[in-house]
């Protein structure tokens, strides 16, 4: 899989939430903010596109989608290894909303793994971000695991093997960052990733949405589950946030 992939925008940058199959709230929002790719729009996905809500499918092809990108985060990670049968990946899958793949009929499990594996796949790790307005910004699925985002680039760039594995591991998985900013507010220099203006991430639902602490801003509003909601953040020199619900 990539490690990174660095994009220049030129219209105006929104990041959205985990959608877990909700692409309705999406939908609406990028309607009501009048979202053009053509002038320069991009949108980013932090990751967990697919499972348990009531359109996988339909997330998975906003990747086909003129200016929208995402990242990979720990359920494309699970959809790509039940799809390449891993041992005990299907069960592992099935269990955190891969369900509906496994109900689709036997010739669309067929076309829709052998299109969307190879897309899933390829999808980076992290996305290195730089809005019209000149603001640097980290993304990544569940954590950048160290202080300063070069850091991460380069050990992305640098690690081998097991410690690599180790690595992703943390970056799409981890909740200790968030678990300590939601308790504490000592460790301030946990929340704030040198070398970006701001790093933002998803993976842990957390209400009210967006929270932030320092220069991270986590963005999962839990939009499959009761009561949660999809928020999308739109960056420049000010921080506007739109959410809706499924």
């Amino acid at each position: 899989m990539p490690s990174c992939q660095t994009l220049q925008v030129r219209g105006r940058t929104f990041v959205a939430g985990d959608l877990h199959g909700c692409l309705s709230p999406l939908q609406s929002i990028l309607q009501q903010v009048h979202f053009s790719a053509d002038q320069g729009d991009v949108c980013i996905l932090l990751g967990d596109l697919t499972d348990r809500g009531p359109d996988s499918p339909g997330c998975l092809k906003l990747l086909d989608q003129p200016g929208i990108f995402a990242i990979q985060g720990n359920h494309e990670q699970m959809c790509c290894s039940a799809w390449r049968e891993e041992p005990l990946s299907e069960y592992c899958w099935i269990r955190n909303g891969g369900n509906w793949f496994y109900e689709l009929p036997p010739e669309e499990q067929r076309r829709t793994k052998e299109y969307w594996l190879p897309r899933l796949e390829q999808l980076p790790l992290v996305i290195d971000l730089f809005t019209a307005d000149n603001l640097h910004i980290g993304i990544c699925h569940a954590d950048p695991v160290f202080n300063d985002w070069q850091e991460l680039l380069t050990a992305l760039n640098e690690y081998k093997q097991k410690k690599r594995e180790d690595l992703i591991e943390k970056l799409i998985w981890s909740r200790e960052r968030i678990s300590l900013a939601n308790k504490t507010d000592l460790l301030s220099d946990a929340y704030r990733i040198k070398g970006v203006d701001w790093c933002i991430m998803g993976h842990t639902p957390i209400r009210p949405t967006p929270f932030r602490k320092g220069n991270c801003i986590w963005l999962d509003s839990g939009a499959v589950f009761p009561g949660g909601y999809l928020s999308v953040l739109e960056i420049g020199k000010e921080l506007h946030c739109y959410q809706a619900s499924k």
